[in-house]
């Protein structure tokens, strides 16, 4: 081979170790380009994922504060200050979502009503609901917010934190609860006997057992942020405050709203039962709850302290009567009814309850700051009642003969304890309207809106 041939083989090599040497030059800057590009789009990703889940978090939060404790608002647009990182629209609503009597579509099992209640869901005229801005689709998504009366979720005795007086005590004594119990408080009674028991953050250290004297252990099963006060106010909002019955800046979101009667009056003389209220106009009301024509009862005045003026249309004890026998089928047919005590000057320190009762029955008692207890009194032995009762600053004494059961529930932010004998507390199992009745303890959920393709 020439010295020619040999130097045209080498040239021929060197050529082709340089094209092969720029095509894997022109790889890695093609990859690298790739790679960069694909940066880019993550990071657009990244950002609109952020964007998508800082407006998921702005309109929950909204819901909860602005929506929850309302009942109308106008259209609502917001972005954050920082462009691309969120943003949202919310649909003008016109109605109070605690009142609301709509049930919720579809079920999910692991929220604070059991799976169950009603909804109130934010949405247009022309069925749009809440649009999140997340720089590129800007979806839609469904927010309701829910409420149920924990009463009738499997909670049979709720221990909420005192409103008025902070300071005040809490708790229960006496009581067989045949369910759960919640307690947003550390309470400073706690004897009782409970199947099982969740606790708010903060509160440890509990020891309870159950009916046969074993213990339990704490159900810490995480739960969504739960309301049980419609109105605002910062961080009291979430921490088990009640302040449902009467509250004035709630307007139609509390039970005041609910009873939709006008008050009875104490210092007239009606001795005509035809609706089931009776008054000698010395202020002792009784109410005989089997009658048809009776519907909901409120009273808003109570009997002067001695000393103090009289108060007009004051009462001075309540009776309320219900049927000589358990499981009465005429009383059970009626409609549900709710008797609010809604104390604003005086005093009411005893209800009466006589014989047994099978209509289904909300009590609720809220007295004014200065007011003393209550004693409810169960007059028939081993009395079995229909009732709901919730107590907002009104501790309250049970005085019963033998073992009361009351098919329903306690809800309060006092101490309840018996005197006399014990209460056995049941779950109401055919609430029909109490439902609508009851206080509720709402909270938000939010789905996202799948377009069908």
């Amino acid at each position: 081979m020439t010295r020619q041939k040999i130097r045209g083989s080498v040239l021929l090599l060197a050529l082709l170790l340089i094209a092969v040497a720029g095509l894997l030059t022109a790889g890695w800057i093609a990859l690298i380009s790739a790679r960069g590009n694909l940066v880019e789009q993550n990071a657009a990703a990244i950002q609109r994922r952020i964007a998508l889940e800082n407006s998921r978090a702005l309109a929950q939060e909204f819901m909860l504060e602005r929506v929850l404790p309302s009942t109308a608002g106008a259209a609502f647009s917001y972005d954050l200050p920082d462009p691309g990182w969120g943003g949202l629209s919310i649909p003008a609503w016109n109605s109070a979502p605690l009142l609301s009597v709509q049930p919720a579509a579809g079920v999910n099992h692991f929220n604070p009503g059991n799976g169950d209640g009603y909804t109130f869901d934010p949405v247009d005229e022309s069925g749009h609901y809440v649009t999140l801005r997340d720089g590129d689709a800007n979806p839609e998504r469904k927010f309701q917010i829910k409420s149920r009366s924990p009463l009738l979720s499997g909670t049979l005795l709720a221990s909420q934190r005192p409103t008025l007086d902070p300071s005040a005590s809490t708790g229960f004594s006496g009581l067989d609860v045949v369910g759960a119990a919640f307690l947003w408080t550390y309470p400073t009674a706690a004897s009782f006997t409970v199947s099982s028991y969740s606790t708010a953050d903060g509160v440890s250290n509990l020891s309870l057992t159950n009916s046969a004297g074993s213990d339990i252990s704490l159900n810490n099963l995480a739960l969504p942020r739960q309301i049980a006060n419609p109105r605002g106010g910062g961080a009291a909002f979430y921490d088990g405050q009640l302040d449902a019955l009467d509250n004035s800046t709630a307007g139609a979101n509390s039970s005041f709203a609910k009873a939709a009667v006008a008050a009875v009056n104490g210092s007239l003389v009606d001795p005509d039962d035809s609706d089931g209220i009776t008054c000698d106009g010395a202020g002792n009301v009784t109410v005989t709850l089997n009658k048809p024509g009776l519907g909901n009862v409120l009273i808003t005045a109570g009997w002067p302290n001695p000393g103090d003026p009289p108060i007009p249309g004051g009462v001075s004890t309540l009776t309320l009567i219900g049927q000589p026998t358990v499981g009465d089928a005429v009383a059970d047919d009626l409609p549900a009814i709710l008797i609010l005590v809604d104390i604003t000057s005086g005093n009411l320190p005893t209800i009466s309850l006589s014989q047994h009762n099978s209509r289904r029955l909300v009590l609720g008692v809220k007295k004014a700051a200065t007011a003393g207890s209550l004693s409810l009194r169960f007059t028939t032995t081993a009395a079995t009642w229909r009732l709901m009762l919730e107590l907002e600053n009104s501790p309250a004494t049970l005085t019963t003969a033998g073992i009361v059961t009351l098919q329903g529930g306690i809800r309060s932010d006092r101490v309840v304890a018996i005197s006399g004998g014990s209460a056995r507390l049941t779950l109401e199992t055919d609430p029909k309207n109490l439902s609508r009745l009851a206080t509720r303890t709402a909270w938000v959920e939010s789905y996202e809106i799948i377009t069908p393709p």
